[in-house]
């Protein structure tokens, strides 16, 4: 009898650890890339996801805020965060990091956000 327990509880580590192990290999971060990056190799990125970092443009953030271009040095994007709560740094000339799907539409590229990040404003106040 002693076997049969130490058999059971050996399968179920084995199993738990075995599912440890694939919701880690699923976890992996996206690495993140530029505007000009991701639209230099559109093909490759378009219908996938994303994790671009760009500056938003100044005078292209919309009047409800869930829209504005995000803008590379040569290149740039429309991000559509419609439906995702912004967060309170979102500031024309900012640079910030967007996850979400790319896709093209008769705008051009456009990326529907999953995610918008901000830099932590308390982290370049000045220290008197």
């Amino acid at each position: 009898m002693a076997t049969t327990r130490t058999g059971r509880l050996l399968t179920v580590g084995i199993l738990l650890s075995f599912l440890l192990l694939a919701m880690l290999i699923q976890a992996q971060p996206l690495p993140q890339i530029t505007v000009d990056e991701m639209l230099d190799e559109s093909s490759e990125y378009e219908n996938n996801e994303v994790h671009v970092r760009g500056v938003v443009k100044p005078q292209s953030i919309s009047e409800d805020g869930n829209m504005f271009i995000l803008a590379g040095v040569e290149s740039e994007v429309y991000v559509d965060a419609t439906g995702i709560a912004m967060p309170e740094g979102l500031m024309e000339g900012t640079t910030i990091a967007v996850e979400g799907k790319l896709r093209t539409n008769e705008a051009g590229w456009v990326i529907e956000a999953t995610q918008v990040q901000t830099g932590c404003p308390s982290k370049y106040e000045t220290v008197d």
